[in-house]
């Protein structure tokens, strides 16, 4: 793809996202009066000059019933694999592949439409003060909050359905990845587990979309844990379930803030990079200081953050912990073989179950192409997701139906529209790390509590 494009894409994102004045945060104009995207996109085309790529996305989705629309989740799978197995240079590539291949049909980019304006991402949700004192610390040992309790509460979305884990249920937090804001990165996936399982998930909606110091992210997802179980029946300990930098951001909140340990029954990440990663369009070095920010710095291979992370055995897992990854992740590499980057020791005796889908559904479909976003609805992700959840200790292999899992293409729970939105991710991430601001030129310092 030609660099103009490349450009002539990020401004037409830029466009689209210009009705949001912040990262995540809704715009001064009423969403009744905004602009539907596909508009957006034309109006983007006919303004820019570099607008070939601007132009065939609104082309294609301007065609709700185009032949290029995968119409089966066998059909989308085939696209997606054809459009990124030979990698992408960068995330804008492979947005915009994943629009030519028809993965974000008109009726799933409505959903993604206006997702600024969606209180599932509000930073300001209102809910009440904790039951038990968790702040400014819970016990001793722990790292010092750099935030206000109010601003580390209101960052929890807990919907009206939530049960505190009355009937059974299991309280569920839900920690999103980098550039995507946390409600719409689960609508089409985990978001959905409450549906169908005794699970009762929150979520957690991190500031800039976790593209900020990951240092700090990882204060919301330690207070977080604290509030929900102090909040849930009998003080229950909660499970966490993460995707990509949500996983370190956790790992980082369980070393640093040792009381969450005995509030967490279970850790599922899902696509984590725990080593960082050797992705160049990940790591600032490789990119220009528009789409450079402090959360991209800190993942790449054996940056500061990184090895703070993994100094004094914090690359062994703290609380029961269960690691699905893919060979075939855009973003995070590796992520096989016994150097990738998901994987997590075990040295004090929590248990941890690493799942490398294309070893444990070798041969079969369940094992096949999955992207880093693909795995959120993955089968097999699901189902030792669940088995999990409804065990202690981490997922067993031995406790699943390998053989029917691995013959499914997505979870039984899911369908082709959440495939569908879930790939449309992609787009979201690029106008995040458009918009963010302030880039920066290298990595946050490490915090005083981290550095000693």
């Amino acid at each position: 793809m030609k660099r103009s494009h490349l450009l002539g894409l990020q401004v037409g994102l830029l466009v689209i996202a210009g009705a949001t004045t912040a990262i995540g945060q809704p715009a001064t104009t009423s969403k009744s009066t905004r602009a539907p995207l596909l508009t957006t996109l034309f109006n983007a085309a006919s303004d820019n000059e570099n607008n070939a790529i601007i132009s065939d996305i609104a082309a294609l989705l301007q065609q709700p019933n185009s032949t290029t629309a995968p119409s089966s989740v066998e059909s989308a799978l085939s696209a997606l694999r054809r459009q990124l197995s030979n990698g992408a240079p960068s995330i804008e590539d492979a947005a915009y592949g994943i629009t030519k291949a028809g993965l974000i049909p008109p009726d799933i980019l409505n959903l993604l439409n206006g997702y600024a304006d969606s209180e599932l991402n509000s930073l300001q949700n209102k809910n009440p003060p904790p039951n038990d004192n968790i702040y400014p610390t819970k016990a001793p040992g722990d790292a010092p909050y750099s935030l206000s309790e109010e601003t580390l509460r209101s960052a929890i979305h807990i919907p009206s359905s939530f049960e505190y884990g009355q009937n059974n249920k299991t309280p569920i937090i839900l920690v999103p990845g980098t550039a995507i804001p946390a409600g719409t990165t689960f609508t089409f996936n985990f978001g959905k587990l409450g549906n169908t399982h005794a699970v009762d998930p929150v979520w957690l909606n991190l500031p800039s979309a976790s593209l900020s110091d990951a240092q700090v992210n990882a204060e919301f997802v330690a207070y977080a844990i604290n509030y929900i179980s102090t909040q849930s029946k009998s003080n229950q300990p909660v499970t966490i379930l993460s995707w990509s930098q949500g996983g370190l951001n956790t790992q980082w909140a369980l070393k640093f803030w040792p009381s969450t340990r005995s509030k967490v029954k279970d850790f599922i990440a899902i696509s984590p990079d725990f080593h960082g990663t050797v992705i160049r369009t990940l790591v600032c070095p490789a990119l220009s200081l528009l789409v450079c920010t402090p959360a991209l710095w800190q993942q790449g291979y054996n940056t500061s953050f990184i090895r703070t992370l993994r100094a004094h055995d914090g690359d062994s897992a703290y609380v029961p912990t269960t690691i699905i990854y893919s060979t075939f992740d855009e973003i995070v590499q590796p992520q096989s073989g016994p150097f990738a980057s998901a994987l997590l020791r075990d040295v004090r005796g929590v248990g941890v179950t690493a799942a490398h889908i294309q070893t444990v559904c070798a041969g079969r479909v369940g094992g096949g192409f999955y992207t880093h976003e693909g795995l959120l609805y993955n089968p097999l992700a699901w189902a030792l997701a669940l088995d999990a959840i409804a065990h202690d200790g981490p997922a067993d292999l031995d406790r699943i139906d390998r053989d029917g899992v691995c013959g499914l293409m997505v979870a039984p729970e899911l369908d082709l529209s959440d495939l569908l939105g879930t790939e449309g991710l992609l787009v979201i991430a690029v106008m995040e790390l458009v918009l963010y601001k302030p880039h920066t030129i290298a990595e946050p310092p490490i915090m005083d509590y981290a550095s000693s």
